[in-house]
């Protein structure tokens, strides 16, 4: 099967096509490269370098594809404060691109969208925001699902995904190069955030599971829950490495008038039990293998 990846020279975007490969499909990627690389697309890959919302550029190069993983959006905690309007814009003008398309799809939520609830979240947990504009992003990709579920397309939210190849910019990645180079982990925030990890090898066999089964929004993330000070003496113990853990506030984190616009959530994990209802009990990697993998690369 021919099968468009928007937002395929990125991170999750990379590990799918490796999957697509394997299971003996043929994956076009689109992607404007604006947070993505080029040597994620291996040779021999269809590749336009476009942005999503170039609906002509969209329609070319879906030719002859019979399913969309809309992967493309905005990412990252700077870009999207940097300028909530572009993140809003760009996700709402992709999906409803892709959309046009006319061919069955998979969109690529996030849990973000449960917003500040603590609970341990169920594809029905009430979502809860506040006005700051830390949540543009939750709030867009929100809108994003409804627009697919007109359309009948498929919605995943995902749990950090994190593995190799994942940018620095993010806590897993960034807490296993720095302990790998036996420098200091710096952890924001008091450290008692609570996370749900995710080996993006796990996550994009799971998609190409769910690419063949109904349902309408499913919750896909792994079951190694901690939190963010335990992830980093994980990651130091696994790699017997010699860095040290320091605590700072956010305000030392970013740019000056951050914490007037960011607000952290302290719980994330996801109740699995519609995703295992659909795809079957699964054998998670575990994170201590994770972390090994990621630093090997």
């Amino acid at each position: 099967m021919k099968i468009l990846i928007t937002g395929g020279a990125g991170f999750i975007g990379s590990h799918l096509i490796q999957r697509l490969v394997t299971q003996r499909h043929e994956p076009v990627v689109l992607d404007n490269l604006s947070t993505g690389h080029k040597e994620n697309v291996p040779n021999g890959i269809e590749f336009h370098v476009e942005d999503c919302r170039n609906v002509k550029a969209l329609k070319n190069a879906s030719k002859g594809c019979e399913f969309v993983y809309h992967l493309a959006s905005t990412v990252g905690v700077e870009k999207v404060l940097g300028n909530p309007r572009e993140c809003i814009e760009n996700i709402i003008e992709s999906t409803h691109a892709a959309l046009s398309l006319g061919i069955p799809g998979m969109d690529f939520s996030t849990s973000e969208v449960y917003g500040k609830n603590t609970k341990i979240l169920t594809e029905d947990s009430e979502l809860v925001y506040s006005s700051k504009a830390r949540w543009s992003y939750a709030a867009s990709k929100l809108i994003g699902e409804w627009l697919v579920k007109s359309e009948g397309w498929k919605t995943v939210r995902l749990f950090n995904i994190v593995g190799p190849k994942q940018n620095l910019g993010y806590v897993f990645s960034n807490f296993v190069n720095r302990a790998a180079n036996n420098e200091t982990i710096t952890v924001y925030g008091t450290g008692d955030q609570v996370r749900t990890f995710t080996d993006v090898r796990d996550a994009v066999n799971i998609f190409d599971t769910l690419r063949s089964v109904d349902f309408d929004v499913v919750n896909v993330g792994g079951t190694h829950t901690t939190t963010v000070k335990e992830l980093a003496n994980t990651v130091i113990g696994t790699l017997n490495s010699n860095s040290n853990v320091v605590s700072v506030p956010y305000s030392k984190a970013y740019a000056k008038g951050f914490e007037d616009v960011f607000e952290d959530c302290l719980v994330r994990i996801p109740d699995l039990t519609r995703l295992h209802a659909l795809v079957g009990a699964y054998k998670y990697t575990p994170l201590e293998n994770t972390i090994r993998d990621t630093a090997a690369v």
